[in-house]
């Protein structure tokens, strides 16, 4: 049970409606307030805000639709979540709630238990999203004291942040100064400006900025993700971006860049924003190579080291997949310049 520090709001013009969802709900924990119309339900709103509201459809005068697209059209209540209950149950009226900003919709009659967990998950969506709010503002406290300090030299930026990723991040240990390393080289064997190739050096350290505001029994988790857990670890590339987005310093400009591509496929079939080929910039089709061969070469909580064979073979069999073409082929041409770096920062054991 969620403790009652969570307030439901619900929506409703029969009473005996409102009298049963208050009776479960208030004894699954959770503080409710009722109102049987809509000018009630925005006169509750506007004194104080809900954190989630069950919203009947079949209201007089202004119908449960209309409620929630006049929620959704203000600043102030756009991100209070909608649960729709009602009779309708044809497709057409759940098509018309979801259009109209509805997150869930639940059938009459119905159980309790459904009712339950329904608002239960996402109570706990709410959750998450509160947590990773803090999470993103404590970051950005991080990289502003990091701000702070850029009149240092390149290096020092690159240390200081590997520590900060350290304490955070059980996996991180030298990842950064190796991403920056194997960054560094595919750069130059790809031809570019010797600027360019100084710039990713600098930037490429911060591609996962972002997961300061993952929550750390997700980004440290053993095993394997749950499906929702899955996609609030894929945050981290676009909260990385927004930490950056704003700089007018070229390094965090192309820091920005690289937080947000350096887990976009070749083929597609990446994320944040499923980009494929060229639509890729540079830096992000660098960066994923230099992020996954670190990864695979050293120990994650949910994986053991690979060695730095297997792990080539890996990244041969992704050419054209995962990685463009032609950054593997320089990658396997000067196979040997990158074993290099990785003996010479190999974690200790």
């Amino acid at each position: 049970m969620l403790d009652n520090k969570y307030e439901i709001l619900l929506v409703d013009d029969k009473k005996e409606n409102l009298e049963l969802l208050d009776s479960f709900l208030i004894g699954n924990g959770y503080k409710i307030r009722s109102a049987l119309n809509a000018k009630m339900a925005f006169m509750s709103i506007e004194a104080r805000a809900p954190d989630l509201i069950l919203l009947d459809v079949e209201m007089p005068e202004i119908d449960g639709y209309e409620v929630c697209k006049t929620l959704k059209a203000n600043q102030k209540t756009k991100d209070i979540p909608i649960i729709f209950v009602s009779a309708h149950n044809d497709i057409e009226s759940k098509i018309k709630a979801f259009k109209s900003g509805g997150v869930d919709y639940i059938s009459k009659p119905f159980a309790n238990e459904e009712v339950v967990a329904r608002v239960k998950t996402h109570l706990k969506l709410i959750e998450y999203q509160h947590h990773l709010e803090q999470k993103v503002q404590n970051g950005l406290t991080k990289i502003k004291l990091l701000n702070d300090e850029l009149e240092l030299t390149q290096k020092e930026m690159i240390v200081t942040l590997g520590s900060i990723m350290e304490k955070r991040d059980d996996d991180t240990g030298k990842h950064v100064v190796r991403v920056a390393k194997y960054s560094e080289l595919l750069a130059k064997l790809y031809g570019l400006e010797s600027e360019d190739v100084e710039l990713i050096y600098k930037a490429a350290p911060f591609h996962d900025a972002g997961k300061v505001a993952i929550p750390d029994n997700i980004l440290n988790k053993p095993g394997k993700f749950e499906p929702d857990e899955w996609e609030i670890m894929k945050t981290h590339t676009t909260k990385g971006y927004d930490i950056f987005k704003d700089s007018k310093k070229p390094v965090l400009k192309m820091a920005a860049k690289i937080a947000m591509q350096h887990h976009e496929y070749w083929d597609g079939n990446g994320y944040p924003n499923g980009l494929k080929g060229y639509e890729i910039d540079i830096v992000g089709r660098i960066v994923i190579l230099a992020d996954v061969l670190d990864a695979l070469t050293n120990k994650r909580v949910y994986k053991e080291a690979w060695s730095f064979d297997k792990s080539v073979e890996f990244i041969k069999k992704e050419k054209g997949k995962m990685f463009e073409p032609k950054i593997v082929e320089l990658f396997l041409e000067n196979i040997e310049e990158f074993r290099n770096i990785y003996n010479d920062l190999k974690e200790s054991s």
